[in-house]
């Protein structure tokens, strides 16, 4: 029906309508562009490029992350100039030494640095327990007992044997899903979480 067609409130009920469909049409247009005029005026996200451990001796670590499945992807490193250079290290180092690991198993990437001429200081000690401002290297992992028990057997400073947890998810019985997971200390005391994946334990 069209407008011409129409008189008195007819007319004006479909005048109505049409104005309300109008209005409708440009709000969902405006919606509709929204989220790409958000994302074209923000920065774009940062994303997890590695984690880097400072460590007292890099062939040290390089053994216990070895032990994980890690390889070496690539090192650099050599004379540096600590006076030119913003890194808040705090130490005057005057070489360093930098390896990047991979896994065959994909995730991101883990760096291994050093710096010595003179090394830098411990800034915190040997502890048992974490607290605030310690950060924790968690790792998937296919077999957490297999892992423990290679660990375990190259004298790795293992906090306790692989613990199960159940996940909300459920297995086509009903039953909740169990995972493997436990925590070790690396030669530098970073803690790692070491966690299988929960799956139906049939």
């Amino acid at each position: 029906m069209t407008i011409e067609r129409c008189t008195g409130s007819r007319r004006l009920s479909v005048l109505a309508a049409l104005l309300l469909g109008s209005l409708l049409d440009m709000t969902n247009d405006a919606t509709a562009a929204e989220p790409a005029a958000t994302a074209a005026a923000e920065p774009a996200a940062a994303s997890l490029a590695r984690t880097t451990l400072i460590v007292a001796d890099v062939d040290r670590a390089l053994a216990f992350y070895a032990l994980l499945g890690f390889t070496v992807e690539m090192e650099m490193g050599g004379a540096r100039d600590p006076a030119a250079t913003n890194f808040p290290l705090n130490a005057p180092s005057t070489r360093s030494r930098l390896v990047i690991l991979g896994s065959a198993a994909g995730g991101g990437k883990l760096g291994i640095l050093a710096f010595d001429g003179p090394s830098p200081a411990a800034v915190r000690p040997p502890r048992e327990q974490l607290g605030r401002g310690d950060a924790v290297l968690v790792l998937d992992v296919r077999d957490a007992a297999a892992l423990h028990a290679k660990l375990a057997a190259a004298g790795a400073k293992i906090v306790a044997p692989p613990q199960v947890y159940r996940s909300r998810r459920t297995d086509a019985q009903g039953r909740p899903l169990e995972g493997r997971v436990f925590h070790a200390f690396d030669p530098d005391g970073n803690l790692v979480e070491l966690l299988e994946a929960p799956r139906s334990r049939d």
